[in-house]
């Protein structure tokens, strides 16, 4: 029954499928590339955390101080 179907819009109709399953993909790619990079920075930004917390840990950890003291350090570097 396809002999019904006249060829031009044979061809139309395939390159229609042909655009819609390229945008797609583009699409897919798009919002893989956005996903890999948001995670990327939050990495990042957790390992900056890790870093801060663990030299403020390292600079606050005389036992000559007292408890108050070495808490107010901490949270005065936290607001860094």
């Amino acid at each position: 029954m396809t002999w019904l179907i006249p060829a031009w819009l044979n061809r139309a109709v395939a390159g229609l499928v042909a655009g819609v399953v390229l945008l797609w993909g583009a699409w897919v790619m798009g919002r893989r590339d956005g996903t890999q990079a948001n995670k990327a920075k939050a990495a990042a930004k957790a390992a900056g955390a890790y870093r801060k917390t663990t030299e403020a840990m390292q600079n606050a950890g005389n036992d000559d101080l007292d408890d108050d003291t070495v808490r107010k350090r901490l949270r005065d570097r936290a607001k860094r």
